[in-house]
């Protein structure tokens, strides 16, 4: 059985010695060799601070008083390189600083912890180039929007109540709704938040990108949404139609994925029993896409990429004659307060129809909610307080989703190619239909 302390000492070694490694070949890639220090030297951080901060008794004092002795040959490296005229930059002197700091983590953070502080840093810091571009793509309206929207999630959402108010215009409000203030505001604080996921991805991380990518990764952002892109491409660029009925299958795969994340999220119980089922339908849904694309062995010109415009809210097509695209941001603050009527909307209309029509009314509701934006359908059955069994809230979702790839398919026809189409309905309505079966016979 080995010491306690052998192994934190030995990772501090490790951590410490690809930190230097890193940055020695980041220089080098940069052509500069005047460096503060060498492999060696990081490997002595690390030593030092690991240390340092085992002298008994004193060993925090000792680690910040072994930090105030290095950081003035920090200084003088850094002075000495700013009367040189050279970069000025900070990289060498933090990555420094970040190796001292090492040992103490080692010691008192799970291993697995230095380890991703290790591999962040090397991470970082040999990016510089995909770093660049992708703030160089970022544009100010944006940071600013994200920046409100962190605040509001982190900052105000904590200080919604739990339970709505029960005296004056707000209280009686709140009488009547299913749903109380911070159920409102965490089911927008989740979905915005899950499509700006997709958002980025398809803005910003692959910005050129092919029909499938636009399937995949819009099927994130809104899937009916990017069944209209999709189908829209298909008419403007022909012989393509193989390549974009496979693409719109996959967003519907993406859309059994989300609600299964959607599921885990508020009703993470229900996920164990729904979960199956979805992930049958997402792999159908991605195994005929690929199946469509095997035989596709004729060369055709690349798509290339439409002028970014707003796109169309979920589930409302796009006038004739303009291509819908994914790149309006959901992290916005109208956006987000759109979401927010449209929740509380649905939740009422769903506790009212459970009222007077009882189950067989939220299965016809369920239905036609598919022919518009399913999310917050699917979030209100999911959370509110409606006094319906797990059975019941599984089963409208199921039914919704039904719904909404028959949409996808009326959609696919009016905006797309015949071709494009028949393949896309092959697999839509198939998977329609054993959604219904499902919904009808195994929940």
């Amino acid at each position: 059985m080995l010491p306690p302390q052998v192994a934190p000492f030995l990772l501090t070694l490790a951590i410490s010695t690809l930190i230097g490694i890193g940055l020695r070949d980041y220089y080098e890639s940069e052509k500069k060799f005047d460096t503060f220090g060498t492999v060696r030297t990081f490997v002595f951080l690390g030593m030092l601070g690991f240390m340092l901060y085992q002298i008994p008794a004193v060993g925090q004092i000792a680690f910040l008083l072994g930090m105030a002795a290095v950081v003035p040959f920090l200084l003088v490296y850094y002075s000495n390189k700013v009367r040189q005229k050279k970069s000025p930059g900070l990289i060498g002197v933090l990555i420094a600083l970040l190796t001292y700091t090492t040992g103490p983590v080692a010691l008192h953070q799970p291993h697995w912890f230095l380890v991703l502080f290790g591999v962040s840093i090397l991470f970082i810091l040999h990016s510089k180039g995909r770093i660049r571009q992708f703030t160089d793509r970022l544009e100010t309206g944006e940071v600013v929007t994200a920046c409100k929207f962190l605040a509001i999630a982190g900052v105000v959402l904590p200080l919604i109540p739990s339970l709505p108010p029960t005296s004056g215009a707000m209280g009686q409000i709140f009488t009547v709704l299913p749903v109380t203030p911070r159920q409102i505001w965490m089911a927008v604080v989740i979905t915005t938040t899950i499509s700006y996921l997709g958002y980025v991805l398809q803005t910003y991380l692959v910005p050129r990108k092919g029909m499938l990518l636009t399937g995949l990764i819009g099927g994130v952002y809104s899937s009916t949404v990017a069944v209209l892109v999709l189908a829209k491409k298909s008419k403007r660029h022909p012989g393509h139609d193989q390549e974009a009925a496979a693409a719109i299958l996959l967003a519907v795969c993406m859309m059994y994925l989300r609600l299964l994340v959607l599921v885990s999220i508020f009703r993470i119980s229900s996920a164990l029993q729904v979960g199956p089922a979805l992930l049958v339908l997402a792999g159908l849904a991605a195994g005929y896409a690929f199946w469509i694309r095997r035989d596709q062995t004729v060369a055709v010109a690349p798509i290339p990429e439409a002028v970014p415009a707003e796109a169309p809210a979920e589930g409302i097509p796009p006038t004739e004659g303009e291509e819908p695209a994914l790149h309006k941001n959901p992290l916005e603050i109208n956006s987000a307060l759109f979401f927010a009527v449209m929740f509380v909307a649905v939740s009422l209309a769903t506790k009212y129809t459970l009222l007077y029509y009882k189950g067989m009314g939220l299965r016809m509701l369920s239905f036609l909610v598919g022919c518009s934006d399913i999310t917050p359908f699917v979030v209100s059955v999911l959370q509110g307080n409606l006094g319906i069994g797990t059975f019941q809230i599984l089963q409208a979702i199921i039914i919704a989703s039904a719904s909404n790839n028959l949409l996808k398919v009326a959609y696919t026809y009016l905006f797309g190619t015949r071709r494009t189409a028949n393949l896309a309905a092959m697999g839509m309505i198939p998977l329609a239909v054993l959604s219904i079966l499902y919904s009808i016979f195994f929940l």
